[in-house]
């Protein structure tokens, strides 16, 4: 509760009846400290450090090319490119592999790597600066409704490996939101929600 912010990530896929969770929680400012006084710790050359990030050419397919700050702002993250090649093109030569399991895994366990390398470069936690395409699914839920939420997004996830045609191959997420009345798009009315989340590389 103290935290600035925080999001729960649970590998259900590979979890069984324990599954592994990550907590992500960015504890700043006032927040956890009543007597913050400014900014520690920053790293050196971060203003270059963002403007790098934010101009960087990329190219989106219909599109052209454009600095990845415009195609964040269109799109959240621009699409991943190995060697030139969109990687959504390369997933979906792979879609038939059985690669839930191995997703879900390592979408976990890399979370620390991506904030650290992205802490240190522009002293930000956030870390997703590419991404294949994918789809995501959000549901704002009474706090006192939470265990039963997740409990069932646990299971459809579940059953979901069994289909060929879709799975939600990547860790449920959740977090806890205060929601104000100050908000232009306000999907539900003020106060404290738990908020549940699925998402899925849709081509896999």
């Amino acid at each position: 509760r103290k935290s600035w912010n925080g999001e729960f990530f649970i590998d259900f896929i590979n979890g069984g009846e324990t599954p592994q969770v990550m907590s992500y929680s960015q504890k700043a400012n006032h927040s956890v400290d009543p007597d913050f006084d400014g900014e520690l710790g920053i790293p050196e050359n971060v203003h270059e450090g963002y403007a790098y990030m934010k101009n960087k050419r990329v190219a989106e397919d219909g599109r052209g090319w454009m600095t990845w700050g415009e195609a964040a702002r269109r799109d959240g993250a621009p699409p991943i490119k190995i060697a030139g090649v969109d990687v959504n093109d390369m997933l979906d030569g792979i879609k038939a592999l059985p690669l839930a399991g191995l997703l879900s895994k390592a979408a976990v366990e890399e979370i620390p790597g991506f904030v650290r390398r992205m802490s240190k470069r522009v002293n930000d936690g956030f870390f997703l600066t590419y991404s294949p395409a994918a789809l995501a699914a959000a549901y704002f839920v009474e706090p006192s409704k939470a265990f039963a939420a997740m409990d069932y997004l646990r299971k459809v996830q579940l059953e979901s490996k069994k289909s060929k045609d879709f799975v939600w191959n990547l860790p449920g997420e959740f977090r806890f939101l205060n929601v104000q009345d100050s908000a232009v798009l306000q999907p539900v009315k003020a106060g404290i929600w738990f908020n549940a989340q699925m998402i899925s590389f849709a081509d896999l």
